[in-house]
């Protein structure tokens, strides 16, 4: 099984692998130097994760088109003044020879995505009596979301391209680490109360990462 992996040392109790796109993740104790001996116990564990990655690759391959919040959306060519996202007819307009055409369309997915997800946030606050600091939304290039030991929540506008019910999951998760910072035991457990099926959702999240990094070159290609 050759599958990169870079080792990373942390301050943290036990080692975690982690999936960075093609990239395996290993996490270990600042104490422990050797990896072999995690990467062999898990190595049924990689492989699945690996072959899942391997499946997720070949669907996008053929992705020639857009996603906003798990519907499809074409991207066409328009010689308009104004870039446009017409939710009327599941459309993405934008003239590929202007450059200030996909800066304003991904203007507009970050506030589509703003928009989505407030409500959400307000209802989790309520519910968990948890307070982000603030909410960021980013490019980000490795995470769909972060919290930042001040409290505040960043996450990946490639977010506006998932389902609803994805979405939810990735802020609750999110929001959880202002509770618990560390993914321990009581972190999975309340994890677990609010979104059962967690398991699924992040096999989701892996195959929707591969989707959405096409689904954003399918935009940048415009530029060409």
């Amino acid at each position: 099984m050759e599958i990169k992996y870079k080792i990373e040392h942390r301050n943290v109790r036990y080692p975690r692998l982690e999936f960075k796109g093609l990239q395996l993740l290993v996490i270990l104790p600042l104490e422990m130097r050797d990896p072999y001996e995690v990467i062999e116990k898990r190595k049924k564990w990689i492989q699945k994760k690996w072959n899942i990655i391997q499946e997720a690759i070949k669907k996008v391959s053929i992705l020639k088109d857009f996603m906003i919040f798990g519907e499809t959306y074409m991207i066409e060519r328009n010689r308009a003044e104004t870039p446009m996202i017409d939710h009327t007819s599941k459309k993405i307009l934008l003239d590929p020879e202007n450059p200030k055409h996909r800066k304003i369309i991904l203007k507009n997915l970050k506030n589509l995505l703003r928009m989505k997800i407030k409500p959400i946030i307000e209802e989790y606050i309520k519910r968990y009596s948890i307070h982000p600091n603030k909410i960021m939304i980013r490019r980000q290039q490795t995470k769909w979301g972060s919290c930042s030991n001040r409290k505040n929540i960043s996450l990946n506008l490639k977010l506006v391209c998932l389902p609803e019910e994805v979405i939810k999951y990735v802020i609750f998760h999110e929001m959880m680490h202002l509770k618990y910072r560390r993914h321990n035991q009581i972190f999975w457990q309340m994890i677990s109360q609010e979104f059962p099926n967690y398991e699924e959702q992040e096999q989701r999240l892996l195959e929707y990462w591969f989707a959405t990094e096409m689904f954003f070159k399918n935009l940048e290609k415009l530029d060409k």
